[in-house]
């Protein structure tokens, strides 16, 4: 079955009402399967799973939320957030050059005296303008940053600089508050040259924070997205801890994971040309590794005993200031017969 949806919420509501259904039919959530090809794919379907209250297991290779690029860039915005938070700030300090965890433990203690005493002469000096609680001369955290220049080691002070005035500009409205647009900040305000001059797939990894801005759109607040980043990464850290004989979990996984197993029922999902084949795959027009991307897709359908349910979102969020935009379905899809597919438009009925 292929199953256009309007969005990856839609997507995600049908993937947790059908697998609901194949339960209630009698079908073992152990014997059911979710596939992607990249991890970032499934991160609605998890939050739409967990309000359902459907268990199930991720087995996705590396922990998605523990890779160091992403916890670098999310420790931004628990910074900016909180200014308090002593692991975020030390991360930060510690990817610029000749600071150690002792340098960084020294700088953390510079700063929050430093942001103590420049809180307490804000607020002294509000009261005595008998003002409002908006804090005048810009970002305190910014302020405290740059007082603490004199303790920074010379290799850093450049990148120190540049970090005080990233947070200033995090902190500035329109920015402020909206996690999208903070990641892409982060980003473009010097992180992306880190990546390129630290890794060699780090064109992998833009994509990575491209996808995290995307998805965080859809968060009404910083704190929100916070909060349920914070579940998504423990529901990956229970994938850890010894599971249960009695207690069956619906599968997620992406395909090179799901190798060598099979399924009563499989949902192979994201199935859009840029998602699945890859947008760089796409971009290079590099014959081999559209082939390669062919054989996954095989190896996704040969996972299926039984069922087998093909979806993708016409709708998809755009990076930066591009906007939704409509999508394509996979090219591989089209390669399928018509006659052995049964077709349903969700945007036409919900």
């Amino acid at each position: 079955m292929m199953v256009a949806c309007s969005d990856a919420a839609q997507q995600a509501a049908f993937v947790a009402q059908r697998v609901t259904e194949l339960r209630e039919e009698g079908m073992n959530l152990d014997h059911i399967a979710v596939l992607y090809r990249s991890h970032f794919h499934a991160l609605e379907l998890q939050l739409e799973l967990t309000r359902r209250q459907i268990p199930f297991s991720i087995t996705s290779g590396i922990r998605y939320f523990e890779q160091a690029h992403l916890k670098d860039v999310i420790a931004w915005l628990k910074f900016v957030l909180n200014p308090r938070d002593e692991l975020a700030f030390k991360r930060l300090v510690q990817l610029l050059p000749g600071i150690g965890p002792k340098g960084a433990e020294k700088l953390w203690q510079a700063f929050t005296t430093q942001y103590a005493k420049d809180i307490t002469d804000r607020s002294e000096a509000r009261a005595a303008l008998r003002v409002g609680p908006a804090a005048p001369g810009g970002s305190a955290i910014a302020t405290a940053l740059q007082a603490c220049a004199p303790a920074v080691p010379k290799k850093a002070l450049i990148g120190w600089a540049q970090f005080a005035t990233t947070v200033s500009q995090l902190e500035a409205k329109p920015v402020k508050g909206n996690a999208s647009k903070m990641i892409q900040l982060v980003v473009e305000a010097g992180y992306e040259d880190y990546l390129k001059e630290t890794h060699d797939n780090f064109r992998s990894r833009l994509d990575d924070l491209q996808q995290l801005a995307i998805f965080s759109g859809q968060f009404a607040s910083l704190e929100d997205f916070l909060t349920q980043l914070a579940l998504l990464t423990n529901l990956e850290a229970e994938e850890d801890r010894p599971a249960r004989d009695d207690h069956e979990r619906l599968r997620l996984s992406t395909i090179h994971q799901a190798k060598g197993l099979e399924f009563d029922a499989v949902f192979v999902i994201m199935l859009c040309d840029g998602l699945f084949p890859l947008n760089r795959v796409l971009e290079s027009k590099n014959q081999e590794a559209e082939e390669e991307e062919r054989r996954l897709f095989y190896v996704a359908i040969t996972r299926a005993r039984n069922e087998l349910y093909f979806t993708y979102p016409l709708i998809r969020a755009g990076y930066g200031s591009s906007g939704d935009f409509m999508q394509r379905e996979s090219r591989f899809l089209k390669e399928i017969p018509e006659e052995l597919l049964e077709t349903i438009n969700l945007r036409q009925r919900w």
